[in-house]
């Protein structure tokens, strides 16, 4: 009879340990990845305009001056709050869906509702700098624009200047075209229809145009018309601005399937099919994942129960537990911080490549990812101390023990 249930304390004491053990890393993960409160709260903390930036002057560095990136730069500065209110809203919708919240993950739906919509472009377009952006069109067009006026080197600030207030004046005609085109791109781009035209009127930009060259060729004429009095300068501009305007600007631009590309919507559909598969994937590990979270709670407390009623006594119950709890303490610490090392240096590896506020902000996620791993160890090696101790320390009484 003594070994039964020497045999049964064994037994149940091995199958405690494991169910600790497993309960701690359904305990973390429940705590972290498959927490959308974690994953946003993580994705918060990432900078992404330093990073946005290094890789901006790589890429474009030859394309582009220093002030026209430091511009973009701060144009993503500027967006990055509202960049992320998009991100988490996905993150949330994703993960109603991964927690049985929802039953289908409808993500082509789910990018026109935030990055797609008008709304988040209309947040774009506030966020650029009239000036900024001035800037970076001269880069681009200022020495055809220069040339196509023969305007002289020394109206070339002056002009930058006027179509960067010309361009902050615009924003509400903008996101007014806006939002006139938001609709039909977004049905084309979900695949609702097949093709679609919207025609927008670029008069208030050409008329917006005229009156800053018009300003400045006044102030600054070519050297053949210098000394030319007003009237017949603006003549001379009309010549120019009918040349420039019949090669470069349309009165009217139109936007159909051909300028978004009649593959788009194929490619956003594969897109996020393929995305929708890995999503039912993962929410099916999900599911297993809380199952093991739940039944490692029930066989927990089923074995704890077990071996009490096989010892019927406080002394050997505390001290059996104390050093199940113990054991697997030192096994969930010590898989904590040999993750946290190894994984650290492999994570470092990785990504030498990777700009140092990237690496910094994946280092700390990891820390953050293993944290309650560590703290559930270190509270089952508490909590078998204690029981060792209550072991040791409890004096049965003659009429209970």
């Amino acid at each position: 009879m003594r070994g039964l249930k020497i045999a049964g304390l064994v037994i149940l004491s091995l199958i405690l340990f494991i169910a600790l053990i497993a309960f701690g890393l359904a305990f973390s993960l429940n705590r972290t990845v498959l927490n959308p409160d974690f994953v946003t709260g993580e994705g918060d903390r990432l900078e992404i305009a330093p990073i946005a930036s290094e890789a901006m002057s790589q890429m474009l560095h030859a394309a582009f001056s220093e002030e026209a990136l430091d511009s973009l730069t701060e144009t993503i500065t500027t967006l990055e709050p509202q960049l992320k209110n998009e991100l988490n809203t996905i993150v949330y919708y994703v993960y109603e869906y991964l927690h049985g919240e929802r039953e289908e993950p409808e993500l082509a739906n789910l990018l026109g509702l935030t990055l797609l919509s008008s709304d988040f472009i209309s947040a774009v377009i506030d966020t650029m700098d009239g000036p900024q952006l001035a800037t970076i069109i001269w880069e681009e067009f200022g020495e055809e624009i220069a040339q196509g006026f023969s305007l002289p080197e020394d109206a070339f600030p002056h002009l930058v200047t006027g179509l960067g207030e010309l361009l902050t004046d615009l924003k509400p005609w903008v996101k007014e075209q806006v939002e006139y085109v938001a609709g039909p791109i977004g049905d084309y781009l979900a695949g609702e229809v097949e093709s679609f035209s919207v025609t927008i009127t670029l008069q208030p930009l050409i008329d917006g145009l005229r009156g800053v060259l018009l300003g400045v060729f006044l102030d600054f004429p070519p050297d053949e018309l210098e000394g030319l009095p007003p009237e017949e300068l603006e003549q001379a501009f009309d010549v120019f601005w009918a040349e420039f305007t019949g090669e470069i600007l349309p009165t009217t631009f139109q936007i159909d399937e051909t300028v978004i590309g009649k593959d788009a919507p194929l490619q956003i559909a594969s897109f996020t099919s393929e995305a929708e598969t890995v999503v039912r994937q993962i929410r099916e590990y999900v599911g297993y994942v809380r199952l093991a979270y739940i039944l490692s709670i029930v066989v927990s407390v089923l074995l704890i129960a077990g071996i009490v009623l096989i010892y019927r006594n406080v002394k050997g119950s505390t001290r059996t537990l104390g050093i199940v709890f113990l054991a697997s303490g030192l096994v969930v610490l010590a898989v904590a911080l040999i993750g946290k090392n190894l994984g650290a240096e492999q994570m470092l590896r990785a990504m030498v490549a990777m700009p140092p506020q990237l690496q910094s902000w994946a280092s700390q996620v990891l820390v953050d990812l293993l944290a309650p791993l560590q703290w559930l160890g270190i509270g089952f090696i508490a909590g078998g101390i204690a029981l060792l101790v209550a072991s040791f320390v409890y004096k049965p009484s003659r009429t209970t023990d």
